[in-house]
């Protein structure tokens, strides 16, 4: 997984992790609730995700707290392939918990 962008209030994905609808849609819910999520947005076509949030309500302090969740999460996408969606699924279920 690669973060092309990343600056306060907003951060780019980039995978073909982020293609699968189904790993798309638990990103989608894991963040999109949150408070400080203006939105969330997809590229189907590159497997881009474009998070836009509220610095003030997402402190970097918060952000940095998520590392180890954020480099496994990385490291499951990385060689990604069906039978790993549970397991990706399940990991982006735990970054929802430190959000």
């Amino acid at each position: 997984m690669i973060i092309s962008s990343f600056f306060p209030g907003r951060i780019r994905l980039r995978n073909e992790v982020f293609k699968d609808d189904d790993i798309f849609s638990a990103l989608y819910s894991a963040a999109g609730n949150h408070p400080s999520i203006k939105k969330i947005e997809r590229n189907e076509k590159t497997g881009s995700v474009l998070i836009e949030y509220i610095p003030e309500k997402l402190p970097m302090e918060k952000l940095l707290a998520m590392q180890n969740e954020l480099i496994a999460l990385g490291k499951l996408a990385e060689f990604y392939n069906e039978k790993d969606k549970p397991e990706i699924i399940e990991k982006i279920k735990e970054i929802k918990k430190k959000l």
